[in-house]
């Protein structure tokens, strides 16, 4: 009989013992697990645009065999980012309109009237990122959205991450970055033809040099 509980008390403790490393091992509640993920994605660091060591531009193709560069002088960004995970990136930046500068004022002047960024009535190009995926090493494309004249597209930019350094108490983080859209898209549909072809191209290349800095 004693033998029997001796037995019984046993079995009871591998039970426990048991369901204790299962507990351990395996999480009652799985969400959890997607929950601490999103966690640690969310504490990715946050970084400010350093508009003086960044450049947004353009170029666009002109009377066919041509082309005109520009950029736009004032415009701000904020993003996360973490070097050893690219997937993790968010951006939020706008460019204001009435900034373009072609180094032509005519030209500058007509850019910000209706027959292109219409200025006075969309002040503001705005893009927000949505996703990014590796590519390479050092590259990784980031997914997103442009809002231009009001209308909003899919964009993809390939971005190239330079490097960080750290210096005077702060973290610099540096990309290079390139995307193209058609302008039409957007209803910049203005167009001039000559007998070569259209006096502007239909597809736009915006060129970004981009530092972010972090205070620590």
């Amino acid at each position: 009989m004693l033998s029997k509980k001796i037995a019984a008390l046993y079995l009871a403790s591998i039970s426990v013992t048991l369901q204790a490393f299962s507990n351990e091992i395996i999480p009652k509640h799985p969400e959890s697990i997607i929950v601490a993920e999103a966690a640690t994605k969310a504490d990715a660091p946050k970084y400010v645009v350093d508009t003086d060591h960044s450049k947004v531009t353009f170029e666009v193709a002109h009377l066919v065999v041509s082309t005109v560069t520009g950029e736009f002088k004032k415009f701000s960004g904020n993003f996360k980012f973490n070097p050893e995970d690219f997937s993790q990136t968010q951006l939020e930046a706008s460019a204001i309109s009435t900034s373009v500068d072609t180094g032509v004022k005519k030209r500058d002047d007509h850019l910000k009237s209706a027959d292109f960024f219409d200025a006075k009535k969309f002040p503001n190009m705005i893009f927000k990122s949505t996703s990014a995926k590796k590519t390479d090493d050092n590259k990784f494309d980031l997914i997103g959205n442009i809002t231009i004249r009001g209308v909003t597209k899919p964009i993809t930019f390939k971005v190239t991450y330079k490097g960080q350094v750290k210096s005077s108490g702060k973290i610099t983080q540096a990309f290079k970055a390139t995307a193209e859209l058609v302008r039409k898209d957007f209803g910049v549909s203005f167009q001039n033809i000559v007998e070569a072809g259209p006096v502007v191209g239909d597809v736009v290349t915006i060129n970004i040099i981009c530092e972010g800095v972090r205070k620590i």
